[in-house]
């Protein structure tokens, strides 16, 4: 299967690049898939889906098969190929139950205990905690951050047009330079971004987008990790501080000639899930990005998701470094942070 934007490489939708098999009571095998990769090594944001995957397998039973809070922490790189999920029940609770995930890779074998101490390395570990939130219940209180303008829906496009056209009076489909196609993961999006003959973006310093997946497939609850670790190619024009002038531009252009070269790699991800989408997922999903800080190679980013209508879906931070792209080359996994 061809990738929606026309490319040859070979294309996996998210609900088959994420299927789990069941080894045993605590074990389970996924398969990080090519298309999901930044050049080499596959989105933090997937593989972690791919972890919540085999935990919501996992809890499933109990009837719990969501997750609330997912903190992530990479130690070493992931790559393309089979890895093994093991499941370590922390808290097994009526409401609210805690697990700790590892995700290994190397040496792996085909029976138990289905890796290999010696060789096999943890490439991801989690702690998550899981309930049902269709089920869920309790007190709700408005915040008084639900007031304020940067807690309110960017403008609704209009979704037909950024279908047909890629664009509309307010946003433009951004598409991912030649020099990038290697981030096959990228292609996997449609992001629509503010208009460049827009007086300036919604807010400055951050950036409001809409996204929806390029294959047409929903969007569901088991991709959230993955869309809280999806972000067009051009996001580091968006979160310095505003300028103006030839001044601006000229820092601009720079920013983007060095963008091919650069590698962002997540050092930690945590996640939070504030409601379920439906059953079936949902088309879009607006997305608002921003920074604290970006010093020394190593930058912060807060990411709040909400659906078409405005609710509240997630919330997730980053912790981030800034290295050359060839660390992520050919490395087999051996480059670690």
């Amino acid at each position: 299967m061809a990738y929606p934007d026309g490319a040859a490489s070979a294309f996996v939708p998210f609900q088959e690049a994420t299927k789990v098999e069941k080894l045993d009571s605590h074990t389970y095998r996924v398969n990080l898939v090519d298309a999901y990769c930044i050049s080499a090594v596959p989105n933090g944001g997937y593989a972690g889906s791919c972890m919540l995957a085999a935990a919501s397998a996992h809890l499933s039973s109990r009837g719990q098969p969501d997750m609330v809070t997912a903190h992530f922490e990479y130690p070493s790189q992931t790559a393309t190929g089979p890895a093994i999920v093991v499941v370590e029940d922390v808290k097994l609770a009526r409401r609210l139950s805690i697990v700790h995930l590892t995700l290994w890779q190397g040496g792996l074998v085909d029976h138990a205990p289905w890796l290999t101490a010696s060789v096999s390395r943890r490439a991801v570990l989690a702690y998550a905690t899981y309930t049902n939130l269709r089920t869920f219940s309790g007190m709700s209180v408005q915040t008084g951050h639900e007031a304020v303008a940067l807690a309110s829906l960017p403008p609704p496009p209009d979704f037909t047009a950024l279908k047909q056209h890629g664009s509309d009076a307010r946003w433009k489909h951004t598409k991912l330079p030649s020099a990038l196609n290697s981030w096959r993961s990228l292609r996997n999006w449609c992001f629509y971004i503010p208009r460049e003959d827009r007086e300036q973006q919604l807010t400055p310093g951050t950036l409001e987008m809409w996204i929806r997946l390029a294959s047409g497939e929903r969007i569901t609850q088991g991709a959230l990790a993955y869309v809280a670790d999806s972000f067009p190619w051009n996001l580091h024009t968006f979160l310095p501080a505003p300028g103006d002038g030839a001044e601006a531009q000229s820092a601009a252009a720079q920013r983007n000639n060095q963008r091919t070269e650069l590698w962002f790699p997540t050092v930690t991800l945590d996640l939070e899930a504030k409601m379920a989408l439906p059953q079936g997922g949902v088309e879009w999903l607006a997305v608002l990005v921003t920074s604290k800080q970006i010093r020394d190679g190593r930058f912060d980013l807060d990411i709040t998701i909400r659906d078409a209508e405005g609710q509240l879906v997630a919330l997730s931070h980053h912790v981030a470094i800034i290295v050359d792209i060839a660390k992520n080359k050919g490395n087999g996994g051996k480059f670690t942070l």
